[in-house]
């Protein structure tokens, strides 16, 4: 009994001593996201969440990361990386719960719909106390996306979706491969003559249409049209008479097998992206894989066809950097963002990724390295992104059942318009 007890004496006291010891060989916890190391110095961690970068984009966050610890050794990141069909949910808990992250990443419509819930950090006291200069190098139009009330909310990394399309699929559809449409009449035309169906299936999308979470390609064709899918009070508009006919038109590319089921929140990527699409309104970071594997040499870029007035705007959206109003580190926060923005870095992750750089004193040198995106420049100048409302959410839920519900012929397009944009109105008034 005694020999037992010794022996297991001895034991808790070299479990005590190993735990103690791996304890003072470490840190120390101290307030919520420190560290104390062996030296009594501080260090902050910094929780970071980023949607769905893919392969090559995981990898350039993780290089800027790496650079950024480098140069502050007082602070360190821990990235988690999101899917984009789970990273609103997540982020959404995780804001209810107050384990929110520190700094993180946010879609287009996410920012200027939730702003006014005094979640995130207004950047723009410690971008004055710094008198930084990314502010001035910013091109206007996108520092201004993340502003509201007089405040910074978000610095954009821009996503510009110019047309673009397979020169080799339109070579094997007796199409000439340096012409696009140039006209919605003469799109709609090539995507027929473009699509490939084997046994009554689709195999191959002429247009690259997204029937599920799909507001963002028909909303490529409605800006052509000279609308928007919501006015700047947040009313929904998307039961408009040019609306109506666009998403008829549509239906009948869909039956006739003009595009294929598809998501645009899908992990896989879009028809387009898997050759699956001969044409669509994408930018070019998104295609940065399918580049990489068919070759550059294989894929045209143009503006938009002409709408109806003869513009060729484009869909401009993207993903704002932002930190939480709650977060504990908010100088060390605005240390990283500002870190992300700075020249070196941000040439170094756009060229690496393909993203359009926002800073204009970069873009000369990313051109040499991106020249296929002179023509997203070119398409900055007549962008339209998501109107500034906090009904973006309410809108674009029931613009997504009306979409599915016309595609998947559950209702006819104009009905299933008329119903979803009133049910859109109810819920806006009650809410109000």
């Amino acid at each position: 009994m005694k020999h037992r007890l010794t022996a297991g004496f001895m034991m808790l006291t070299i479990i005590l001593a190993l735990v103690l010891g791996g304890c003072g060989a470490t840190s120390s916890s101290g307030a919520a996201g420190k560290t104390t190391d062996e030296a009594g110095s501080e260090k902050v961690t910094l929780k970071f969440w980023y949607p769905n970068a893919g392969e090559i984009g995981t990898k350039a966050i993780k290089e800027t990361i790496a650079s950024f610890e480098a140069q502050h050794s007082g602070i360190s990141v821990d990235l988690t990386v999101v899917p984009w069909d789970q990273y609103f949910q997540k982020l959404a808990v995780a804001y209810s719960g107050g384990t929110q992250p520190d700094v993180h990443g946010l879609g287009f419509g996410q920012l200027i719909s939730t702003v006014d819930q005094g979640k995130y950090l207004n950047l723009q006291p410690y971008i004055d106390k710094d008198k930084w200069e990314g502010a001035s190098d910013f091109f206007p139009d996108i520092w201004k996306s993340g502003q509201w009330k007089g405040g910074q909310y978000g610095l954009l990394m821009p996503d510009v979706r110019p047309l673009a399309w397979r020169k080799d699929f339109f070579k094997e559809a007796g199409l000439d491969p340096e012409s696009p449409p140039k006209t919605v009449d003469e799109l709609f035309d090539y995507a027929n003559k473009l699509k490939k169906t084997e046994n009554g299936q689709t195999v191959r999308s002429g247009l690259d249409i997204q029937t599920s979470n799909g507001e963002q390609s028909y909303l490529s064709l409605l800006l052509l049209l000279g609308q928007n899918f919501y006015d700047d009070k947040g009313d929904p508009q998307f039961d408009s008479d040019v609306s109506i006919k666009l998403v008829e038109r549509l239906v009948d590319l869909y039956k006739s097998g003009g595009f294929m089921a598809s998501n645009q929140q899908s992990a896989n990527g879009t028809p387009f992206q898997n050759s699956q699409a001969a044409m669509a309104f994408i930018s070019a970071s998104q295609t940065a894989s399918l580049t990489a594997s068919v070759g550059g040499d294989k894929i045209g870029w143009s503006l938009p066809p002409e709408g109806t007035d003869g513009s060729k705007t484009s869909l401009m959206l993207g993903t704002f950097l932002t930190a939480a109003s709650a977060t504990k580190h908010p100088e060390e926060a605005w240390e990283f963002i500002k870190f992300w923005f700075s020249k070196d870095n941000i040439l170094k992750y756009t060229t690496e990724t393909g993203n359009l750089p926002p800073l204009q004193s970069v873009k000369a040198d990313y051109l040499k390295a991106h020249p296929e995106n002179e023509i997203s420049y070119e398409a900055m100048k007549n962008a339209q992104g998501y109107p500034p409302a906090k009904e973006w959410s309410i809108d674009v839920k029931y613009l997504r059942l009306a979409l599915e519900e016309a595609y998947n012929g559950i209702k006819a397009p104009a009905d299933a318009l008329k119903e979803n944009a009133k049910l859109a109105r109810d819920e806006i008034a009650a809410a109000q």
